[in-house]
């Protein structure tokens, strides 16, 4: 249990570290000199917010893998839509950043953490 709960407090960061230079920096940070809307740099914030929020789900479920397994649960869920939503954007815009293709496979192989999630609470399929 205790390689599952480091996993997740390290995995936790990952969102924790988006999410905080997201609302410092904004969307400029992304935009490479190019100008943006309010609108853009707004919702980028916004969804920086989000990230935070599921860090905090992320670290609050590794204090109690057992009690807060639906917690970690859906955290995971919201990471693997989040994945969801940068395929859509590879497919149909065209191939983002190295970085942002390492977060989509992170994002999008995030259900394997609730398959470990089960075996470590004795709950496997």
């Amino acid at each position: 249990m205790t390689a599952f709960r480091i996993a997740t407090i390290i995995f936790a960061f990952i969102p924790l570290y988006f999410g905080i230079t997201g609302i410092w920096l904004g969307a400029a940070q992304l935009m490479g000199g190019e100008p943006f809307t309010i609108a853009m740099d707004n919702q980028y914030r916004y969804l920086s917010g989000v990230y935070i929020g599921i860090s905090a789900m992320l670290f609050y479920s590794a204090g109690n893998v057992i009690g807060r397994a639906l917690v970690f649960r859906m955290a995971v869920l919201a990471v693997f839509i989040g994945g969801l939503g940068r395929l859509v954007s590879y497919l149909s815009v065209g191939e983002p950043e190295m970085w942002q293709i390492g977060g989509m496979a992170l994002e999008l192989g995030a259900p394997v953490f609730i398959l470990w999630q089960a075996k470590v609470i004795g709950k496997a399929p």
